[in-house]
C-alpha cells in the first residue's frame, strides 16, 4: 500500500502521463504523432457581422420609437386584438363572478 504513495512512483505516472496528453493533443491538431503540442495564432473574430443583429437593431429603433403608444401596443394591429381580448375575457371573468355570488345570495 505505501509503494502506491510514494513521490516518485507519483511524478514518473505524472510525467507519462502528460506525455502521452502532448502526444494525443499534437496529433488531434497536426494529423501526425510528431509535434511541440502548440498552436498557431488564432483566427480572431469573424468579419461578416450576424445576419439577426440588423433585424434586432430595426426592432429596437421601432419599439423605443416615442409615438405615444404604449409598449404592448407598439407591435401592430395583433397586439391590439390580444389586448382587447384579454380585457373582454377578464369583464367576462368579473361578471360571471358577480353572477355567481348573485345567485348565492338570492337562492
Amino acid at each position: 500500500m505505501f509503494g502506491l504513495i510514494r513521490p516518485t512512483f507519483s511524478r514518473d505516472r505524472c510525467r507519462s502521463l502528460f506525455a502521452m496528453a502532448v502526444r494525443l493533443t499534437a496529433s488531434a491538431t497536426s494529423g501526425t504523432s510528431k509535434g511541440s503540442g502548440s498552436c498557431g495564432p488564432s483566427p480572431g473574430p469573424s468579419k461578416k457581422p450576424n445576419p439577426g443583429l440588423e433585424k434586432i437593431r430595426k426592432m429596437q429603433e421601432h419599439f423605443q420609437k416615442d409615438d405615444g403608444k404604449p409598449i404592448h401596443l407598439k407591435g401592430g394591429s395583433k397586439d391590439l386584438m390580444l389586448y382587447r381580448a384579454t380585457w373582454a375575457l377578464a369583464l367576462l371573468g368579473l361578471l360571471l363572478q358577480i353572477h355567481l355570488f348573485a345567485m348565492y345570495i338570492i337562492y
